[in-house]
């Protein structure tokens, strides 16, 4: 038995090792001539990464054209100012003149000021009319679920109401491009090139899905981005309708002239064909299209980024009011706040170790161990749930690690540590574990209900991680203590 005991000891011993190893470094597998790392990255929240933060104003061309009529106008009076002088000492003939000029023409000045005034109040009405905190707000929605199709994961976007202006908060590592495209207005259209007639708009897609054909790739023709453009009803209907009026125009040469049809996105074309190919396809309502083949992986990737970067714009609503980005500046503060966490851990891990050792000789050498085997499973278990890890969310981590050292010395105060008392010390803990488990399903949950009058309080996120690091660091004390720390100190103290 006591050699059993001691080889169930070592065994533990050693898997706490190995899981320390496993969850600062990885498992690293070989995949294609090249080692990958086979567990997922840490998910790393606000104030643990480098952010970028790009500021966006509203758009507003009747307010820069109306400053730039008002500097024209103030340029106009000071040249008139500068040469009136000179038009006092002309002759009396010329005046004469001027003045009949003048007056010949008061009349049409009038009402052409009247007209452009009126055309100006007019369009400006429209204008205040798109300028509402409504539409503020459903840009910032716009934007916040483009940026989730965009796969970007983490992300802040704050709203002037204001003024309309939004300023978004992402990752530092996030493809410029990629954000670039998110605040585009997104405006789609199918049209006529030659004709300039819109025959559908992002209604009229139903779907559109991208992915990479391999077909031929033992042919040596590399792979290619795949596009599959599926229509609306609506939209084949009207198709059917143009094909059947569809006549194909001669050049002057008696050369058949034919009219091409483009999907653009605020002008700029994705897709363009013949209108005899769109319609000989999309009246069937669907549409393949294949992009150049390559055997370069970089290559292929950035073509399918670009066009993935178009089907977010098609698979959300356009942004109702045009933005301009005003600035774009980085937020430099992950590795000394990274330094920092790890100063801190440091010391309570070494205030931990020189208090065990003091009190509980070779066993607190042990226990110290579990605790930091703890807090490694602990941080393998958010890796593979990819739980956000932010400065909030480790401060939940930290109390149930000091939790797990507060265990571990009544765990130790026992004169002789059987496995009745394990299971009495643990029955007891667990007791007082039940709350904080129910608060941390209930934290993890509340994203659910970010809508609802219940949670007047801000970062709706960063609560919910805090959440799941409770959940997942009491579920992993739970299965720790219960499997390595009753291996170590059911036998270890009684050598």
């Amino acid at each position: 038995m006591k050699k059993e005991g001691s080889l169930k000891s070592i065994l533990a011993i050693l898997v706490i090792i190995l899981v320390c190893l496993v969850s600062l470094g990885g498992i690293y597998v070989k995949d294609k001539n090249v080692m990958k790392n086979w567990l997922p990255d840490y998910v790393l929240g606000a104030g643990l990464q480098d952010s970028t933060i790009i500021k966006l104003d509203v758009n507003k061309p009747d307010e820069a054209s109306s400053e730039n009529k008002t500097e024209e106008n103030n340029t106009e009076g000071s040249e008139t100012e500068q040469t009136e002088n000179n038009e006092i000492s002309e002759d009396s003939q010329n005046i004469a003149n001027a003045e009949n000029t003048e007056n010949s023409t008061e009349t049409e000045a009038t009402e052409a000021n009247a007209t452009e005034e009126n055309k100006n109040e007019s369009e400006n009405g429209q204008a205040q009319n798109i300028y509402t905190v409504d539409n503020y707000k459903k840009s910032k929605k716009i934007i916040e679920k483009r940026l989730k199709l965009a796969g970007v994961t983490q992300f802040e976007v704050r709203l002037d109401e204001k003024t309309g202006s939004i300023v978004v908060e992402v990752p530092e590592n996030i493809d410029s491009n990629i954000l670039q495209s998110v605040f585009e207005t997104g405006k789609t259209e199918i049209k006529i090139t030659e004709t300039n007639e819109v025959i559908g708009d992002q209604k009229s897609i139903k779907k559109f899905e991208t992915s990479i054909d391999d077909t031929y790739v033992s042919y040596g023709a590399g792979s290619n981005v795949k596009i599959n453009v599926e229509f609306s009803k609506e939209a084949i209907n009207k198709f059917k309708e143009i094909k059947n009026n569809y006549v194909v125009q001669a050049d002057e040469n008696g050369n058949p002239k034919e009219n091409n049809i483009v999907i653009s996105i605020d002008g700029n074309a994705i897709v363009s064909l013949t209108e005899t190919e769109f319609l000989q396809s999309a009246v069937n309502g669907t549409l393949q299209l294949y992009g150049s083949y390559t055997t370069d992986a970089k290559t292929l990737d950035q073509s399918l980024n670009a066009i993935n970067s178009r089907k977010m714009l098609i698979e959300t609503e356009n942004l109702p009011i045009e933005y301009t980005i005003k600035y774009k500046t980085k937020d430099i503060h992950s590795n000394v706040n990274k330094y920092g966490i790890i100063s801190v851990f440091a010391v309570i891990s070494i205030a931990m170790l020189i208090y065990l050792i003091y009190k509980f000789k070779l066993n607190g050498l042990f226990a110290e161990l579990c605790v930091l085997g703890f807090g490694a499973f602990a941080l393998l278990m958010l890796r593979i749930t990819k739980v956000q890890i932010s400065i909030a969310t480790i401060s939940a981590l930290v109390g149930i690690m000091i939790l797990q050292f507060i265990y571990l010395i009544k765990l130790l105060d026992d004169k002789k540590i059987s496995s009745k008392v394990f299971n009495e010390k643990t029955v007891e803990f667990t007791k007082i574990l039940v709350p904080l488990f129910i608060f941390g399903i209930c934290s993890a949950v509340v994203p659910a209900l970010k809508n609802s009058a219940i949670i007047p309080f801000g970062n709706i996120q960063e609560l919910s991680n805090f959440g799941m690091v409770t959940f997942w660091g009491l579920f992993t004390f739970e299965l720790f203590n219960n499997i390595i720390t009753r291996a170590i100190f059911t036998k270890a103290k009684n050598k």
